[in-house]
């Protein structure tokens, strides 16, 4: 076999030496696009962590302020604190679009998983948000009971004096005695009623509202017919007192029915419940899925930076 000569000798070299390069360029390639990938990777879990710490955050501020709807003693605060705690959740929607887009650029170990039971238990939680915000803010306990401090007290306090009123005028009359003891059972039945306002608020189970309503209306009874016994009786001076008795307890009990109405939603009772029962469960749900995201998101940035 003949050897090469100088020329032929200059283009195997030559030829070897384009393999070379192109070998370099590409081993080159190769290891920059691995570079641009793994910043890539770290660029998504700072932001994934970013991301978590924001839901987290946003779904706390959420809670306290729709605590606070709960608790508020007007309609205004109760409100207010709804709004907030609603703008609130819709931050967090925000938040989990943006990690839904982050986990399919680049899912890791786990965090479809992760991301599926959060989206499950966030779900259950706008659910049960909602039906607490709208209760919190109709506030018929507290209006229940501003009603029967204010207009019930006016009604009552009215009826009392009225009575007290037509037992004077029978002062030294042969009726006096009989008038003196409807006027007392009448009093006394009537301010039963209104001292039963603020238990039948209070209370949460129909099947005891019904128990106290049931003597309400007895009460009542026992008024009709001591007014009934006192229209029956002629006391000079005494029939314009009675009428303004008969008056006032019938605005009175016009009052207790409004009383019964809005105690009946028990709005502001079955918010409370709701917030410190189930609402406290999903919280402390989402909240553990979300520290073990972040954990698990944590463990994988070291690793990328080492």
């Amino acid at each position: 076999m003949r050897s090469l000569n100088g020329k032929g000798q200059n283009a195997l070299a030559w030829v070897f030496g384009i393999l070379g390069v192109l070998a370099l360029m590409f081993i080159i390639s190769k290891h920059y696009k691995n570079a641009i990938s793994l910043e890539d990777t770290y660029i998504n879990i700072l932001e994934k962590r970013e991301v978590l710490s924001q839901i987290r955050i946003n779904l706390l501020k959420s809670v306290e302020m729709e605590k606070d709807a709960v608790m508020a003693l007007t309609d205004e605060e109760s409100q207010k604190f709804a709004d907030q705690s609603s703008a609130a959740s819709s931050e967090v929607d925000v938040n989990l679009k943006q990690l839904h887009i982050l986990i399919d650029k680049a899912p890791l170990q786990d965090e479809r998983k992760f991301i599926g039971e959060f989206d499950s238990c966030w779900t259950e939680f706008r659910k049960l948000d909602q039906t607490i915000l709208e209760l919190a803010v109709q506030n018929t306990n507290l209006k229940a009971a501003s009603l029967s401090v204010e207009q019930g007290s006016e009604a009552i306090g009215r009826f009392e004096h009225a009575l007290e009123e037509v037992g004077k005028f029978a002062s030294g009359t042969p009726d006096e005695g009989g008038i003196e003891k409807s006027v007392c059972r009448a009093i006394t039945a009537g301010l039963k009623i209104y001292n039963l306002h603020s238990p039948h608020i209070a209370e949460a189970s129909d099947e005891k509202m019904d128990l106290i309503e049931a003597q309400m209306k007895a009460e009542e009874g026992e008024v009709s017919r001591s007014l009934d016994e006192l229209s029956r009786y002629n006391v000079e001076g005494g029939k314009e007192p009675l009428v303004q008795a008969i008056t006032a307890f019938t605005d009175f009990m016009a009052v207790t029915e409004k009383v019964i109405k809005l105690s009946r939603q028990n709005s502001n009772i079955k918010s409370l419940e709701l917030s410190l029962g189930r609402k406290r469960k999903i919280t402390a749900q989402c909240d553990e899925v979300l520290a073990s995201f972040q954990e698990a998101v944590q463990s994988r940035n070291f690793k990328a930076t080492r």
